[in-house]
Order: C-alpha cells, then sequence, then structure tokens
C-alpha cells in the first residue's frame, strides 16, 4: 500500500512570481494653513448703515479630498495626516465691524487647512520597479473653524 504525503505551503510563501504590486504616494507641494472656502457661504447677516451684526452658530462642514490612480479615500487621508471623515463641526463666533454703507453683507465661511499634491503609483514585478505614474494635481481641504468677512 503506497502512502503519500503533501506539505501546506509556508506562510511566509514567496510571492507569485509576474504579479504586480503597486506603492501609492502622496507628494504634498504645497500646504495653505489658514485657507478660506469663498465658494461656502455658511451664514450671512445685514444690518442698516453704522450698526453691526453677529453670526453665533456651529456647522457641519464637508472634508474635500480629490483622489486618484485608485487611491483610497483613506489612504489619501492617513497620507495628508487627516481622519478619512467625510465631515467636521465647526463653531462661528463673529461679530462685525459697524456697516459703513448700504447693501453691505457679513457672511461667514469655513476656514482650515488646504493642501495641493500630487499621487504617485508605482508598479512592482518580481520586486522590480517597472511602470511609474504620476497624476494631478489635486486639492483637499479639511475645515478648522470659520473666518467671516464683510462686503
Amino acid at each position: 500500500m503506497a502512502l503519500s504525503v503533501f506539505a501546506a505551503p509556508s506562510a511566509a510563501a514567496e510571492p507569485i512570481p509576474g504579479i504586480p504590486k503597486f506603492k501609492h504616494t502622496v507628494n504634498v507641494s504645497r500646504t495653505y494653513t489658514a485657507a478660506v472656502n469663498f465658494n461656502k457661504v455658511l451664514a450671512s447677516c445685514s444690518a442698516g448703515v453704522g450698526g453691526t451684526c453677529s453670526i453665533s452658530k456651529s456647522f457641519s462642514v464637508t472634508r474635500t479630498i480629490q483622489l486618484g490612480l485608485n487611491m483610497s479615500r483613506g489612504a489619501v487621508a492617513a497620507q495628508l495626516g487627516w481622519s478619512e471623515g467625510t465631515s467636521v463641526t465647526v463653531t462661528a463666533q463673529c461679530n462685525s465691524r459697524p456697516f459703513t454703507k448700504g447693501g453691505q453683507v457679513y457672511r461667514a465661511y469655513p476656514q482650515g487647512i488646504k493642501k495641493r499634491y500630487t499621487i504617485t503609483k508605482k508598479m512592482y514585478i518580481d520586486g522590480k520597479l517597472k511602470k511609474t505614474t504620476t497624476a494631478g494635481p489635486y486639492e483637499a481641504f479639511s475645515p478648522k473653524g470659520v473666518s467671516c468677512h464683510l462686503s
């Protein structure tokens, strides 16, 4: 009677030859620490000439992260030093200076950190670099507070 013995592959098995492995890197080219997003008005108020107004409220503001080269939001956020959460709560405590002319409006905008970056994707086969692709520039914005402006 013949007896056959098979060994299970070891846990530290070598990678399968010819299978590509990818490495993504976020390369930040510029960081703005007090960026104001003037495209998003959180609240506004107005008063007559010589009057003032106040904005005192909390807001949920979206953290925006542009993606590319099949890199996930969580992976980009981690390399930017942020959490991958999509919203941040910020609070406005703003008091206008006196209005100097009719038609002026006091507005609250999100303020935070804006980063500009590119994403590099490297493909390795059998441990050797075979291809490098860079895409961008991209932008990400993480709200940290509120900035109020009279216009």
